[in-house]
């Protein structure tokens, strides 16, 4: 019985230290499992407070380019503007006309200048009837009153019957995506998703030849894009590359229109409606430090000691 009883005791010990035992591992296994987790927690936030640091570096050099492209004397293809500051770190800086994109405010007015946003509707895939509608609704919604341009147009009277009070504003755009309120815009939004790449509420008015994309050129100066694609392949210089020393500077529209192959009174027409100095620059540099990208963009009117801010930009690239 004794010897029963010594068994039974040596079994109860031995349990017990087995529990005790797996209680140990499981406490290891639970601290084991916090202690990573916190050291996981940790790295995030290291590697986050890493990336904000790097970021905010890469926005420094892009603001050095921005500086730089300020200076009135620097021009366009001054190597100033592309500089490795580094390693793995630099900037590279452009500067555009913004005359480049159209501008609605100035174009809507003037007949002529419906007739260039009813020709880029109509490249955009709009109809015929639906480009002209909705230049005229451009048209209604920046002139001060309150009388549709005849037969096309669209007042009050047209957004109160679709349930819209208030609008149009019967003053210019001061932010592009008022557009979209248009009648009509919303069809262009669907077919051209870019659009907001081809227009600006900055510029003089005139598109400025300096820059502007052949496509625009095409539809400005009413000519074949074949056309404005070889007057580019001009504006680029004997490298073909653009905005670099070799460039041609035009001193005129007259001369840019005659390289473009205009004449007569079609030339005379397009003469109101382009330019080769507009006065807003677009500012765009972008900050590089290993992966990490940051565009600044800026656009001022006169690039000299009284350059007026008229809009800016930023967004991380990578």
């Amino acid at each position: 019985m004794h010897r029963i009883a010594l068994v039974l005791t040596v079994d109860r010990a031995h349990t017990r230290r087995a529990s005790a035992l797996l209680a140990v591992y499981w406490v290891i296994a639970i601290l084991s499992l916090a202690i990573f987790t916190g050291a996981q927690f940790l790295f995030v936030e290291l590697e986050t407070q890493g990336n904000a640091s790097l970021e905010f570096r890469a926005e420094q050099l892009a603001d050095a380019g921005i500086a730089l492209a300020m200076h009135p004397k620097v021009e366009r293809w001054d190597p100033l503007l592309r500089q490795q500051t580094g390693p793995v770190e630099g900037f590279e800086a452009r500067i555009l006309s913004e005359g480049a994109r159209l501008n609605p405010n100035v174009l809507s007015q003037t007949e002529d200048g419906r007739r260039v946003l009813t020709d880029l509707f109509m490249e955009w895939g709009l109809s015929e009837f639906d480009s002209q509608a909705l230049a005229a609704a451009i048209g209604d919604w920046v002139d001060r009153d309150d009388e549709e341009i005849p037969i096309l147009g669209a007042e009050s009277v047209y957004y109160r019957s679709k349930g819209w009070r208030g609008i149009p504003f019967n003053r210019p755009f001061r932010d592009l995506e008022e557009l979209i309120y248009v009648r009509g815009f919303d069809q262009v939004a669907v077919l051209f998703p870019a659009w907001r790449e081809y227009f600006t509420l900055w510029s003089g008015g005139k598109l400025d030849l300096r820059d502007a994309p052949p496509e625009l050129i095409a539809v400005v100066c009413a000519c074949p894009l074949g056309n404005a694609q070889r007057f580019v392949e001009v504006r680029n210089g004997r490298d073909g590359i653009p905005h670099t020393e070799d460039d041609p500077e035009f001193e005129s529209t007259s001369e840019a229109l005659d390289v473009l192959g205009l004449q007569g009174s079609i030339k005379q027409l397009v003469e109101n409606l382009v330019s080769v100095d507009d006065a807003a620059a677009r500012l765009i540099s972008i900050g590089t430090i290993g992966d990490i990208s940051v565009e600044r963009t800026v656009v001022v009117r006169d690039r000299n000691e009284n350059s007026s801010f008229l809009e800016a930009r930023t967004r991380r690239l990578r």
